[in-house]
């Protein structure tokens, strides 16, 4: 569905441009002849104006133009800074969708241009002539899914790091699929998509987002191929699909497709050999970016999602009616072959969270340096689980809240904390020597201004508050059978919804003790 968005103020405009406060007042979308020269914003020849929409939408820009030009340039942009960067320069590109354009306005136009990511919208009148203009909205592209789940306490800043992360997910809800990133990775990259698959499940009822997606890449990605030509992406894959189905009950999914997902295990199998090692095709070796600032590269973290997916497959292939004791026994293999614990927090995570020994110091050293958005979710459910609930709480709050502190209206595809030390807000110019973080930071191929700040795999806060702190933990397929035990950590109270194939599930605790409402069908285990 679309949705017209007006802009809330104008962040910056060229001296001689007039009357240009009219832009921020909603008229009818329609142009007429003889239209108000109050309701007109005039750009004269070489001037400039840039829109500041509020939030980053999803989607592209519509002018109504009285007097048109036949030179405009049109450009958009995540933070403040982007929008009037030139292409090349700091990363700034056009790379999977337009965000920079030139274009002509006809006189009594009404047009509309982009289908990408922003918050801002630089106008530039390239010709000598004079640009009038009765309304610049934005036409914002999503979803139109119900959202059941939900989460809520007595601390604002969590509140805000929620609904930010649900945002984030929903503005990636698109064409029908789960995109990694709406402005830049506008596809279905299925190994990013275990942390946006379960916030998908803990916000919404209808899954077909999520099915499209896994049916994409069954249809794009033939057997003895790796999912998105990555090793470590059909790892994910069969932990997405376990995940889904312990979830949604759904086994005539894995039914329909059992020869593929069944020689996709043993793809991966025969990647382990009969030492336990660990090889994959010319070493393509990736975990996360983070990771990949360490020596091994993220090949730790390959070997637990190995270990992780061949364990979680075994459920796959009983439900299949397959044979599956030397699937085990290459789970076993692995486990004994690599039983260190690793020194950097995403691989770190991933041990505890899949029930491996690891120190768990490892996880907090040093606050929240050292997290990524994309592993958030894995770090701060293990930090609950080792250093206990309040201390996860306070790291999420520091490492999310100093982006919502930023001016971020929807999470980043990477976020460093360090990077935030001398930095100006997203919406505004820097000022006494600080950095345009957009600008400035980022990392491998996301330098820069080619940095998403939306990218869904940041919405780790719905699952680990969901699951973590309110407790619900699905033991059976279809959600027949779960846990629900709460950590509240250092909140005082909590209130969660979380949609099952049976109904809703309700949460409600406090320090004097919990409330539980469960849908028929659905059996609580002690």
């Amino acid at each position: 569905m679309t949705e017209i968005i007006y802009p809330i103020r104008i962040s910056a405009a060229s001296d001689g441009v007039k009357n240009v406060e009219a832009l921020l007042t909603p008229h009818t979308l329609q142009v007429g002849l003889k239209e108000k020269k109050e309701d007109l914003a005039v750009i004269h020849g070489g001037q400039y104006v840039i829109l500041d929409f509020g939030m980053e939408y999803s989607g592209g820009v519509r002018l109504l133009t009285l007097q048109g030009c036949p030179k405009v340039r049109l450009r958009l942009g995540e933070s403040l800074a982007e929008c009037s960067a030139e292409l090349g320069q700091d990363g700034a590109c056009n790379d999977h969708s337009l965000r920079d354009m030139v274009v002509e306005l006809p006189t009594h136009s009404d047009s509309q241009y982009f289908k990408s990511a922003f918050r801002f919208l630089r106008i530039d009148n390239l010709t000598e002539k004079t640009l009038s203009l009765k309304q610049v909205v934005a036409c914002y592209d999503h979803a139109d899914i119900v959202q059941t789940g939900s989460f809520e306490c007595n601390d604002e800043l969590v509140n805000d790091i929620f609904k930010t992360s649900v945002r984030t997910l929903h503005l990636n809800l698109q064409n029908g699929v789960i995109y990694d990133g709406v402005k830049r990775d506008r596809l279905v990259w299925i190994g990013d998509l275990h942390p946006e698959c379960l916030a998908y499940l803990g916000l919404y009822e209808d899954h077909s987002f999520l099915v499209n997606s896994l049916e994409f890449m069954i249809e794009t990605t033939v057997i003895k191929d790796y999912m998105n030509t990555i090793p470590a992406y059909t790892a994910w894959f069969l932990i997405i699909l376990h995940d889904y189905i312990l979830h949604s009950g759904n086994v005539a999914f894995i039914q329909k497709h059992k020869d593929y997902i069944l020689e996709t295990i043993e793809l991966m199998a025969t990647a382990i050999g009969d030492d336990g090692v660990l090889t994959v095709p010319n070493n393509d070796i990736f975990f996360d970016w983070p990771s990949h600032n360490y020596e091994d590269k993220g090949f730790f973290g390959n070997v637990i999602l190995w270990y992780y997916s061949l364990k979680l497959s075994l459920k796959l292939m009983e439900l299949l009616g397959a044979e599956n004791g030397h699937i085990k026994a290459k789970v076993d293999l692995i486990k004994s072959r690599y039983p260190d614990s690793c020194n950097y927090k995403q691989a770190a995570a991933m041990r505890i969270y899949t029930g491996l020994d690891q120190d768990p110091t490892v996880l907090t050293k040093g606050g929240s340096k050292g997290f990524s958005t994309f592993m958030s979710y894995y770090i701060l459910d293990s930090i609950a689980r080792t250093a206990g609930q309040s201390t996860a709480l306070e790291l999420m709050k520091e490492y999310y809240g100093k982006m919502l502190e930023l001016g971020a209206t929807t999470f980043f595809e990477d976020f460093d904390i360090d990077w935030a030390a001398n930095s100006a807000r997203l919406d505004e110019y820097p000022t006494d020597g600080q950095d345009e973080i957009h600008r400035c930071y980022g990392d491998f191929c996301y330098k820069g201004f080619r940095h998403s700040l939306c990218h869904g795999w940041s919405a780790g806060p719905v699952q680990y508050l969901q699951r973590a702190v309110a407790g619900i933990n699905i033991l059976d397929v279809g959600c027949t059978k779960v846990s629900v035990k709460p950590d509240l950590g250092s909140l005082e109270w909590i209130r969660c919804s979380f949609p099952t194939p049976k109904g809703i599930i309700t949460v409600e605790a406090d320090k004097n003790g919990t409330r539980i409402s469960l849908p028929q069908g659905v059996q609580l285990v002690e």
